[in-house]
């Protein structure tokens, strides 16, 4: 579960759009992929879209595990050492994060740093239920050494839902943000219709008026995702796609998806799960 979970976007998912009706699309390096956002509506769209994009970069300025100065950082350098003060924006993002460990039965889980760095053998290290939030004093604890938190499988999300945030509060009136390929829209799409996506490894599109698409499988790192439940890395040949209200929902549950090979009985919104190949090798 990293940030560069689902790369080479560009050439898995497509809108089909009037330009024209848009502003023209912009692009810029965030997070280990490229993040795109078209918008219109807004007194100063361009001042409005730059805006988002700071806001995704402030976001990683919080949640890297590649940033050595990073708050999440700091917090994972506490693990066995206590509770831990945090900004709000860090115990919201977490208070999230194990929400949504919670709903997925654990199939998504941000305690799995320790065996991303260590091998199965840590573990004991990994389970979302150990930590331990104070929301009135807005404390972290991870009470094992050792244990740490890593975002990958909902910073991008939680990033594209905040960055949207920023649009609407600056009037932007319909957005499609595509960031390293996961979707995020609202608003009609220019034409006055639906938002059409297309699914990786799929002939069909799906149709959306607003909310998230988001794919997690191996096309671009074979067994970096890796199980909660015992600790491999998932070598499976498929891929799954969440499409829910948020993006930060939508992250989520595309990686519980993949862990699980298939949609649980509580999943909220609309999957794509396919269990054969699209490439060549380890494939999406």
């Amino acid at each position: 579960m990293n940030l560069n979970k689902y790369l080479a976007a560009f050439a898995m998912i497509f809108f089909s759009a009037a330009a024209s009706a848009v502003e023209p699309a912009r692009m810029r390096w965030l997070m280990g992929t490229f993040c795109e956002i078209d918008a219109s509506g807004a007194k100063d769209t361009p001042s409005a879209v730059t805006a988002a994009f700071d806001e995704i970069d402030r976001w990683d300025r919080i949640l890297s595990i590649y940033k050595k100065e990073s708050e999440l950082n700091a917090l994972n350098a506490s693990a066995g050492t206590g509770p831990f003060h945090v900004s709000a924006e860090l115990y919201a993002q977490t208070e999230a994060a194990l929400r949504l460990s919670r709903e997925t039965g654990g199939a998504f889980d941000p305690t799995v740093l320790p065996v991303l760095k260590g091998g199965n053998a840590a573990l004991p290290l990994v389970g979302w239920s150990k930590v331990r939030l104070d929301a009135q004093k807005r404390t972290i604890d991870l009470p094992l050494k050792g244990m740490g938190l890593d975002f990958g499988g909902i910073g991008k999300g939680w990033a594209l839902d905040r960055a949207l945030e920023v649009l609407r509060a600056r009037g932007a009136t319909r957005a499609r943000l595509n960031f390293g390929g996961q979707i995020l829209v609202f608003g009609s799409s220019p034409d006055g219709n639906d938002w059409r996506v297309t699914i990786p490894g799929r002939a069909e599109s799906i149709h959306l008026k607003a909310g998230s698409v988001s794919t997690s499988g191996n096309a671009e790192h074979p067994g970096h995702i890796v199980s909660p439940f015992d600790g491999r890395p998932i070598m499976r040949r498929d891929q799954a796609t969440a499409v829910l209200p948020t993006a930060t929902e939508a992250d989520a549950w595309s990686t519980a998806l993949f862990v699980l090979g298939k949609a649980p009985t509580n999943f909220p919104g609309q999957s794509f799960v396919t269990l054969t190949p699209h490439y060549k090798g380890v494939s999406q």
